[in-house]
């Protein structure tokens, strides 16, 4: 697209098809005479210029919107890459709970056949592996989406696997007020204001004269003006200049008024852009903050007991003060907290993504 434009940048000075005409026959006497002709008509120059400044506006807004596309990419990729992240550190956990539900269910068998234990105890184990199974398998078919979603936005056939762990992001320093020049879509919109009024600028130099040159040469066979007689292999020759009145613009004129309406429309919906785009950075940055405060308030006060309650549940039901229902809702207990903090960081993670894309900040 970007290429398309700039091509089309050369087009502004666009004449009309240049006049070629001859003629035979009794133009000037009796005598047969000849006479051939050329012409050229094209615009004021003005016309010209405008044209190419327009033309040069919607080449600079091409790639303003190639920017835009690219940044819409990069934020795409950094989801499905943070989403990855996000469902390996998921696949640990279970993978956690299953180990604990796996060496319950064996001891689980082991005191259903020495009659320590009914049915219900084996029962209640077996449910509970077969629940761990079933969201593993989930989670794989989940990742397996993911990760072919990574390779279409990246555009290749080789499978990629995104390596790390998820991380709290932290959120750059960003202004107060929107940067129109930083911000790619703000400055989409305010060249589409540039744009229309070059639009305008292009339609009132079309109600300037159109000029037009000519040349012609023909013989005048016989007696000349100055009583001289003239062969036909004697040629006289003339120019041509012509201005053409716009007499009947009022159609010209109905585009003129049609383009600064539209100036007025491309200024309303660069005023509507802005204060979205604000309200939705201002709407993002409260959701970053509460974030933050949620995820340091859930380290300070939830997290920490997650482990404790694993340990303790363990000692409890090994020392006979609970039984294995119990134990299993204390593990189940433990394992939420631990995904409730995955979702926390998720969100924060989404919110810092999102906010660096509506400020043009790379990922």
């Amino acid at each position: 697209m970007v290429k398309y434009q700039q091509q089309l940048i050369k087009t502004s000075t666009i004449l009309p098809f240049t006049n070629f005409t001859g003629e035979f026959g009794q133009l000037n006497s009796a005598y047969n005479d000849n006479r051939f002709g050329l012409s050229q008509s094209f615009s004021f120059p003005t016309v010209y210029r405008n044209q190419k400044n327009l033309l040069n506006l919607e080449a600079d807004q091409a790639i303003t919107s190639a920017d835009i596309k690219t940044f819409e990419l990069s934020k795409t990729i950094a989801d499905v890459f943070d989403n990855f992240l996000y469902l390996r550190e998921k696949q640990k956990l279970i993978l956690k709970s299953d180990s604990l539900y796996s060496q319950f269910l064996e001891k689980a068998n082991i005191r259903f056949k020495v009659g320590e234990s009914n049915i219900m105890e084996k029962a209640t184990a077996e449910t509970q592996k077969a629940s761990v199974n079933f969201q593993l398998n989930q989670l794989r078919q989940e990742m397996e989406t993911v990760l072919l979603q990574f390779q279409v936005l990246l555009n290749t056939a080789i499978k990629f696997y995104p390596e790390g762990s998820i991380q709290k992001k932290q959120l750059s320093e960003t202004t107060d007020s929107v940067e129109v020049n930083k911000n790619y879509k703000l400055r989409f919109y305010q060249q589409q204001q540039l744009i229309s009024k070059a639009i305008t600028r292009v339609e009132k130099s079309k109600l300037l004269p159109e000029l037009t040159v000519g040349y012609f040469n023909t013989s005048m066979k016989g007696t000349g003006a100055d009583d001289r007689y003239y062969g036909r292999d004697k040629r006289f020759q003339a120019a041509q200049l012509g201005i053409g009145v716009p007499i009947f613009a009022g159609a010209q004129k109905a585009k003129v008024l049609a383009a600064k309406v539209n100036e007025e429309i491309a200024d309303s919906n660069f005023q509507l852009q802005k204060q979205q785009l604000e309200l939705q950075i201002e709407t993002a940055r409260h959701q970053y903050q509460y974030g933050v405060e949620n995820i340091y308030n859930y380290e300070k006060s939830v997290l920490k007991n997650a482990d404790l309650i694993i340990q303790t549940a363990n000692k409890q039901f090994i020392n006979g003060d609970i039984n294995y229902l119990e134990w299993g809702m204390l593990i189940n207990q433990s394992i939420i907290i631990r995904s409730n903090y995955l979702d926390l960081i998720k969100t924060l993670n989404q919110t810092v993504i999102q906010l660096n894309y509506l400020t043009s900040k790379k990922q």
